[in-house]
C-alpha cells in the first residue's frame, strides 16, 4: 500500500491489466512497484467497513478466467468491503492449487474500494513421470507416466490420462469441471479406471484383483462452503482364486452398481496444511441395486476443526467414522487402517474390520511460516520460478479401531499413538513429513509422510 504523498516520488511503470466493476471487464494502468502491482488510485492507508467494493482487478491471469478466481472471494462487487476476509480470500484462491503465489490488497477513494489480486500462474499442461508410494508407504513404490491439462479452457477444469506400473498397476482417464457454465455453481466428474490390485486384509494370505471401475458424479455449491454432490457408477472386482470371502460370487467376479450422495462444509484456510477452519463430510453409498449378491450401505462421517491459538500456533482435531449395513460384505468392501487412514504409533500395522472409528489432534507451530523465493535460472519457465516453501513442527496424538458388525462394540480394543515431527511445505502445494511416534506399548517408529495428516 502506498499513500498519496509519497506518490510522487516513485519511479513507476504502467502495465495494463483487467478490472471488473460492476460486471464489466475494463482496462486500466498499474504501478509497478519493487515487482508489486498496484492500480493508479489514492490508496486509504486502512480499509473499513464503511467502504463498498466497486472494482476487483486482477493480474497476472494469462490463462485462468476471471470467474474462476471470482468465485471463491467472499468479497464481491457492491458489497461492503470486509478487510478480515481478504487473508481468507487469499488462501481460498491459493487453494486451488493453479497458482504459485496470489496476493490479495486494496486500496480506497473516498467511500469506494478497489480490491487487486495478483497471481503467479503454474504450470498446467505437460506430460509427468509417475512415481509415488501406495498407501504412503515407502516399500509399495509405484512409477509411470501420464499427461495432465490442470486448467483447461482456463476453468480450473482437469483432464488426466495415467497409468503406472510396479506396486498395484492401474490406468486412469478422468475429467472434472467445478463450474459448467460462469453463472452457476454445478459440477461435473467423470472417471474410468482398471487396477491390479493386492488385497488389503491379511487373513487370507496374498492373492490379486483386477478391478474395474467407471462413475460419474454431479453436483452443486452453495456459496464458498457448501457442497452437495450425487454419484453414480459400476464397479466390477476379479479374483482367480476363489475362496469365501474374496467376491460374494462363487465364481469369483463380482460387478454391481453404486449410488452415492454426499454433503461436504469446508470452510478450510488451506487445504494442503489447515490452521483454520472446519471441514465436515456425510457421505452414503449403496453397493448393489439387486443385480448382484452385493447389498450393502455404507455411511460415512468426518469432522475437522483447525484453531489458531496465536499468530504462529494452532490447534487440529479430527473424529471420523465408517459404518457398514445391509448383507454379507466382501473384504475389498471392509475398512482399515494401515493403509489410507493410520495410527501413527501402528503405522504399518493393518487394522481390518466392517466398521471403523478414528481421531486425531495435532499441535503446529511455525518454525517459520511460509515464504516465497524467487528463482531465475536460464531456460527456467516463469510458472515455476516462484517457489512456496515453509517448516512446522507439530505434536501429536491418534487413535482408531476397527470391529465387525457381530462383535461387542464395549470388547473391542482401540490403538492408540503420539509424538512430534517437523513438517516441510514445498512448492506445488508438496508437504513432507518427518515424525516419530510411540504406541501405548512404548514401542517407537520413525514415519515419513507425502501430505499432511488431515
Amino acid at each position: 500500500m502506498y499513500s498519496q504523498s509519497n506518490k510522487e516520488s516513485l519511479s513507476y511503470a504502467a502495465p495494463l491489466g483487467r478490472m471488473i466493476t460492476n460486471g464489466r471487464k475494463y482496462i486500466v494502468p498499474f504501478l509497478l512497484i519493487g515487482g508489486a502491482v498496484f492500480p493508479c488510485l489514492h490508496a486509504s492507508p486502512r480499509a473499513d467497513s464503511s467502504l463498498t467494493v466497486t472494482k476487483i482487478v486482477i493480474v497476472g491471469n494469462e490463462t485462468t478466467k476471471e470467474q474462476v478466481i471470482l468465485r471463491e472471494m467472499s468479497n464481491k462487487v457492491g458489497s461492503p468491503l470486509d478487510v478480515a476476509a481478504l487473508e481468507r480470500d487469499q488462501k481460498r484462491i491459493y487453494s486451488l492449487q493453479l497458482f504459485n503465489k496470489v496476493d490479495v490488497s486494496n486500496t480506497a477513494e473516498g467511500r469506494e474500494a478497489t480490491i487487486v489480486v495478483v497471481v503467479s500462474e503454474r504450470w498446467y499442461i505437460f506430460p509427468f513421470p509417475i512415481i509415488g508410494f501406495k498407501y504412503h508407504d515407502i516399500k509399495n513404490v509405484f512409477y509411470g507416466a501420464g499427461l495432465i491439462h490442470q486448467n483447461f479452457r482456463g476453468r480450473n477444469e482437469k483432464l488426466m490420462a495415467a497409468g503406472a506400473l510396479g506396486f498395484d498397476p492401474w490406468l486412469n482417464l478422468s475429467y472434472q469441471n467445478p463450474t459448467l457454465t460462469d453463472d452457476d455453481d454445478l459440477f461435473l466428474r467423470v472417471q474410468l479406471s482398471f487396477s491390479h490390485m493386492r488385497n488389503q486384509n491379511t487373513s487370507q494370505g496374498e492373492y490379486d484383483q483386477q478391478i474395474l471401475s467407471g462413475n460419474a458424479s454431479f453436483g452443486k455449491r452453495f456459496g464458498l462452503f457448501t457442497t452437495l454432490t450425487g454419484l453414480v457408477g459400476y464397479e466390477e472386482w476379479k479374483v482367480d482364486d476363489t475362496q469365501l470371502g474374496r467376491t460374494l460370487s462363487p465364481d469369483g467376479k463380482d460387478h454391481y452398481v453404486v449410488m452415492s450422495g454426499g454433503l461436504v462444509y469446508d470452510k478450510r484456510d488451506l487445504r494442503e496444511y489447515p490452521l483454520d477452519g472446519e471441514f465436515f463430510s456425510f457421505y452414503a453409498t449403496k453397493y448393489g441395486l439387486g443385480e448382484s449378491n452385493v447389498d450393502l450401505f455404507r455411511y460415512q462421517v468426518d469432522m475437522r476443526e483447525y484453531q489458531p491459538l496465536g499468530s504462529d500456533i494452532s490447534v487440529g482435531v479430527r473424529g471420523f467414522g465408517s459404518f457398514l449395513s445391509g448383507g454379507l460384505s466382501p473384504s475389498y468392501l471392509h475398512s482399515y487402517f494401515g493403509y489410507f487412514d493410520r495410527i501413527r504409533g501402528y503405522y504399518s500395522t493393518v487394522l481390518e474390520g466392517e466398521d471403523q472409528l478414528g481421531g486425531s489432534a495435532e499441535l503446529r507451530l511455525a518454525v517459520f511460516k511460509p515464504r516465497y523465493l524467487t528463482v531465475s535460472l536460464p531456460g527456467l519457465p516463469p510458472e515455476f520460478s516462484v517457489w512456496r516453501y515453509g517448516l512446522y513442527a507439530a505434536v501429536f496424538a491418534d487413535a482408531g479401531t476397527t470391529w465387525y458388525r457381530t462383535d461387542s462394540f464395549a470388547n473391542i480394543p482401540w490403538y492408540t499413538g503420539y509424538g512430534a515431527g517437523l513438517h516441510f511445505l514445498l512448492p506445488y502445494s508438496f508437504v513432507l513429513r518427518t515424525e516419530y511416534a510411540f504406541n501405548q506399548h512404548g514401542l517407537g517408529e520413525f514415519i515419513f509422510g507425502f501430505h499432511a495428516s488431515f
